[in-house]
């Protein structure tokens, strides 16, 4: 897939009674790549961002991280392993920021406000 094609990767984990849990998708429109991630992120769920992360060839990738309901370290090893090509946008959730303090790691990531692309691709 050229990294400059419009695209939508669609990942999710949801029960058998259709609750989704975690959902992880990629858009690239007008040049900007943005991985939108929904819901609760731990061991059981964040194959989805993995999956997501693997599947585009992107050099920068932002991750949208507003609708993230919890997160706990699964989710951040995740990130961790592809920040050299993250910029995570937010406004982080408050346990996310937790998470990140507590395992002084924040410094590691690029991060910006919601503000523009990031905000429009993810619905907000």
């Amino acid at each position: 897939m050229n990294s400059q094609d419009p695209y939508t990767i669609h990942v999710h984990r949801c029960t058998p009674e259709r609750r989704c849990e975690a959902e992880a998708v990629c858009v690239r429109d007008d040049g900007h790549a943005v991985v939108c991630l929904k819901g609760e992120f731990d061991a059981d769920t964040v194959h989805v961002v993995r999956e997501v992360l693997a599947a585009t060839d992107d050099a920068l990738l932002i991750v949208d991280l507003s609708g993230v309901t919890f997160a706990d370290a699964s989710l951040l090893h995740a990130l961790l392993d592809a920040r050299r090509r993250l910029v995570l946008a937010g406004p982080l959730p408050d346990q996310f920021h937790r998470l990140l303090d507590l395992t002084g790691t924040g410094s590691l990531f690029a991060m910006t406000s919601r503000a523009g692309v990031a905000g429009d691709l993810c619905g907000g």
